[in-house]
């Protein structure tokens, strides 16, 4: 699922160019997205992330709002671009998932389940489970946001909020009802550049402990954002190029391996359904 670094770089690499730019059109190739109306002929005014969501602000006071979930990812691709034709004997509202080509010869992309046009180019939005949701709304009608992890987590604040909490420390880093943004990838990490087993009950660390998954979270974030995100199974940027964040992990999906710190086993559990990925003699 792409985290908030992935989100962020689309967020970055969306705000170069789309600001200022005419929706001309667009095509739903999914009726599992629900209508989309009110966009055609309004501009894009800016571009942000809340939490995992990447917002799209649209004149005349609209917000369009994109969660990717478990596998959804955008695609540009630059100049003008022909209608796209569907796979021959599906059904209007199917995703796009055969070997069709656009009308220039070129291939469309596997998954496609929607299409947004612009004068400078067309953003695609693939996704292969089709999770992804994408929703319009008046502008003031927006969640708050909460605790925004790349913001600058204050460790006075995160342990207010853990205070009565029973729940383990690393379903603590991913309830998106009290921090936006972590998910599974990056709460492994955080933890294990703390030094803290995942399965504490978060209202037991102490102030200092705190202090470090507050300073370890904004680095690890940091750094994933500059590489691009983590590319461990299907993740592409804007452009359709690899993340290299995976190339830093310690722990995530290592199980079994030496650990880099301390030479011992690398071991994984399941937590909530998900799996848990630490060291225990680096995390007592």
């Amino acid at each position: 699922m792409p985290e908030l670094p992935e989100v962020e770089t689309l967020c970055r690499q969306l705000k170069a160019f789309l600001p200022g730019e005419e929706i001309l059109r667009i095509d739903i190739l999914d009726a599992r997205l629900g209508k989309i109306e009110g966009l055609v002929g309004r501009r894009v005014e800016a571009v942000k992330r809340r939490g995992k969501f990447l917002q799209i602000c649209i004149s005349g006071g609209l917000t369009a709002e994109l969660h990717l979930r478990m596998s959804g990812r955008l695609f540009w691709r630059k100049g003008d671009v022909p209608v796209l034709s569907r796979v021959r004997g599906s059904k209007k509202g199917e995703p796009l998932n055969g070997s069709g080509r656009i009308g220039s010869g070129l291939p469309f992309f596997a998954h496609s389940r929607l299409v947004i046009f612009f004068p400078s180019g067309t953003l695609i939005l693939i996704d292969p489970r089709r999770f992804a949701t994408f929703t319009v709304q008046p502008a003031e009608s927006t969640p708050a946001l909460v605790e925004d992890a790349l913001g600058g987590l204050s460790a006075r604040r995160l342990r207010e909020i853990a205070r009565t909490r029973r729940l383990p420390v690393k379903s603590f880093l991913m309830d998106q009802r009290l921090i936006a943004g972590i998910g599974n990838i990056y709460a492994c990490e955080i933890l294990f550049a703390a030094g803290i087993d995942p399965r504490r009950p978060s209202s037991g660390l102490s102030p200092a402990e705190w202090r470090k998954v507050a300073k370890m979270a904004v680095a690890i974030l940091e750094r994933a954002v500059a590489c691009r995100g983590t590319t461990v199974s299907d993740w592409r940027d804007l452009f359709g190029c690899s993340g290299t964040n995976q190339d830093h992990l310690a722990v995530y999906s290592r199980q079994g391996e030496i650990c880099r710190r301390c030479g011992g086993r690398i071991e994984r559990i399941t937590q909530g359904g998900r799996g848990t990925w630490f060291c225990p003699f680096c995390q007592p």
